[in-house]
């Protein structure tokens, strides 16, 4: 596996932090809340948004084929291009297919929002899969912390710009709904936010066609004849490597913990402490905005004291958020901001998660591994927001008129519950995180 020549590369690594800039303004701009958002002018339920959330990663689970096909082109360049121009065509639809009224029915317009949400996000998870390959064969080990921090802090700030986008369009078109008494209209800023997401995720695959593409450890050792094509065996075969398995258990719990709360989170932020979707956003911005001055520098640190100890860390800060949760209340919802304060730690796991997942795999094997870490912890996820979905809908009915569960004396409502057993996940995830194995000289190269 040749790697190309330092200007060359130089210049590839230029691309990939362009391409991550717009890549991460379309995701600003056509976000998972800006999806829950719509799915409420649809009136969808807690249920509802939570399938809508979830079913991208339930589909996510063919990217596990993405080393097979990756076999079978000529170009991982290419199939990049290909998967990200197609999520972002059907992302453009999006806004056409789920408009209210366009089937007559609310639950018909749900389905098509949902449809076309899993596609677009599904397309995006299996070139995603081959674009850490290539970036594993790309990026020299001793440099990739640096290049995972660097292109981490222009992809967020492409959100945060985005999400400032996003949180203007919306807070303008409602003012002017509301000013002309047509609040029924808001959806329009929604759906205005998906087609320039579209657009821009689109614009992203320009400079991703211009970076070096090195042979694929695998392919050329396919060549050499040592290495078959890609077995049904090496689909489990992740998560018997002892060392990799560890990272997988922490993956498995940060994502269930994560997805538990996912749809009473969204809907405490919006139906109880009543946050507009520009106020939140902002938020959003705003806590990533200071992660983009963080991840360069721990990129570096990555590089020179290793990953483990600033993923214990950051994941206990990252933890703390759900307290928040508990303690604010409509009229204090201003305490929410200590949620995003903590979430700033979010920037020590976006530079340690993508290093010990290229590290802690083997060289002629990274679209397997990188397909089952996506894959798997991604299936966690989305079965855990459905669970976080469904029982806050059963919690709601036990609740007493005052919105308080009997079962908990009064101290609990349907949120406090869910973010609570969230809260103790995270506190497991604590420990796991301890036990991931730091990645040797020879596993990182």
């Amino acid at each position: 596996m040749g790697r190309p020549a330092a200007s060359s590369l130089r210049k590839s690594l230029k691309l990939a932090y362009a391409n991550g800039a717009l890549w991460g303004g379309g995701s600003g701009l056509a976000s998972v809340s800006l999806i829950a958002y719509f799915a409420r002018e649809l009136h969808a339920g807690g249920t509802a948004i939570a399938w809508i959330l979830a079913a991208p990663s339930l589909a996510g689970l063919l990217r596990l084929g993405t080393p097979w096909w990756l076999h079978r082109v000529a170009s991982r360049r290419r199939f990049c291009v290909a998967m990200f121009l197609a999520s972002a065509a059907t992302l453009a639809a999006l806004p056409f297919v789920a408009a209210p009224g366009r089937f007559g029915d609310s639950a018909w317009s749900l389905a098509a929002l949902g449809s076309a949400w899993s596609v677009a996000q599904t397309l995006e998870f299996i070139g995603v899969v081959a674009l850490w390959s290539w970036f594993g064969d790309l990026v020299p080990a001793a440099v990739r912390g640096r290049f995972v921090g660097r292109r981490e802090a222009w992809l967020t700030a492409g959100l945060v710009a985005g999400g400032f986008a996003a949180a203007a369009i919306t807070w303008a078109w409602q003012r002017h709904c509301t000013a002309i008494g047509r609040p029924e209209l808001l959806w329009k800023s929604y759906a205005a936010c998906a087609s320039f997401g579209a657009a821009l995720s689109a614009l992203a695959t320009l400079p991703l066609a211009r970076v070096a593409e090195p042979r694929a450890a695998s392919r050329s050792t396919r060549n050499s004849g040592t290495s078959p094509l890609p077995r049904l065996g090496d689909l489990v075969r992740p998560l018997v490597d002892p060392r990799f398995r560890r990272l997988m258990a922490f993956g498995v719990c940060f994502s269930v913990a994560n997805g538990l709360v996912q749809s009473p989170r969204q809907i405490f932020l919006a139906s109880v402490l009543r946050l507009e979707l520009a106020e939140k956003r902002s938020l959003d911005a705003a806590s990533r905005g200071v992660q983009i001055l963080l991840m360069p520098w721990l990129g570096r640190l990555v590089d020179r004291r290793g990953n483990v100890r600033l993923l214990v860390v950051s994941w206990s800060i990252v933890s703390l958020a759900l307290v928040f949760f508990l303690i604010a209340t409509p009229a204090t919802w201003w305490l929410i901001i200590g949620a995003y304060v903590c979430w700033i730690a979010y920037a020590g796991l976006n530079v340690t998660l993508p290093n010990l997942m290229l590290s802690l795999s083997p060289r002629e094997s990274t679209a397997s591994y990188a397909a089952a870490w996506f894959a798997w912890t991604q299936l966690a996820y989305s079965l855990s927001i459905l669970g976080g979905g469904y029982l806050f809908d059963r919690l709601a009915a036990m609740e007493s008129p005052a919105g308080s569960l009997p079962a908990t004396g009064g101290w609990l409502d349907r949120f406090g519950i869910l973010f609570a057993a969230s809260g103790a996940l995270m506190l497991v995830g604590v420990g796991l995180a301890a036990r991931v194995p730091e990645p040797t000289d020879e596993e990182a190269a």
